[in-house]
């Protein structure tokens, strides 16, 4: 480094001097209009970026862990109740009531509804016992038609637009759902 430094000796500058392009070997007083380089490394360490527990208010363009669409998202959160596979393979129950919930149901709930996971276990239920064969409440070909069944438990049809709850034969109660 010495070496460098004093082949590459030049005058001092003076301090009113206007600033430069070309880069000097001393420091000056005055600070540089432009971030300067150089070939040779600079003794000093530059400083660690900095963190903070505080969330910023400035969005980050570095992709995050969060699911990047609804289906992604609706696979994590359903997770929890059935094994990702299974919701993939739309030969199984699982997968039946999966698409169901993101592409048929016509409440159209958001996978963080509180209701998401209890109608999609109640569409697995329907799904894995043959709903579409039952004699009575089984989904009917318009969804959106509001069916009454009749059994001795009174409610709609299955899989159609009204709450799980009132399904026929469903009873969410004091926040237990039998």
């Amino acid at each position: 480094l010495i070496a460098v430094l004093a082949s590459n000796k030049q005058q001092p500058q003076q301090e009113s001097t206007p600033a430069s392009s070309v880069p000097s070997l001393r420091p000056s007083s005055v600070p540089s209009l432009q971030p300067s380089s150089s070939s040779v490394p600079s003794s000093v360490p530059s400083a660690q970026p900095s963190s903070s527990s505080v969330p910023s208010f400035v969005p980050s363009y570095v992709p995050s862990s969060v699911p990047s669409s609804e289906r992604e998202f609706a696979l994590n959160i359903l997770s929890d109740v059935s094994d990702v596979s299974l919701l993939r393979d739309n030969t199984t129950p699982q997968g039946k009531a999966f698409e169901w919930i993101l592409d048929t149901d016509p409440l159209r709930l958001a996978p963080a509804d509180g209701s998401f996971v209890q109608r999609f276990v109640l569409a697995v239920l329907y799904f894995s016992t043959g709903g579409g064969s039952w004699n009575r409440c089984s989904a009917p070909a318009d969804v959106n038609n509001l069916v009454v069944c009749t059994t001795i438990f009174s409610g709609s049809a299955w899989l159609t637009n009204s709450s799980e709850c009132d399904w026929g034969g469903i009873d969410c109660g004091d926040g237990v759902t039998t």
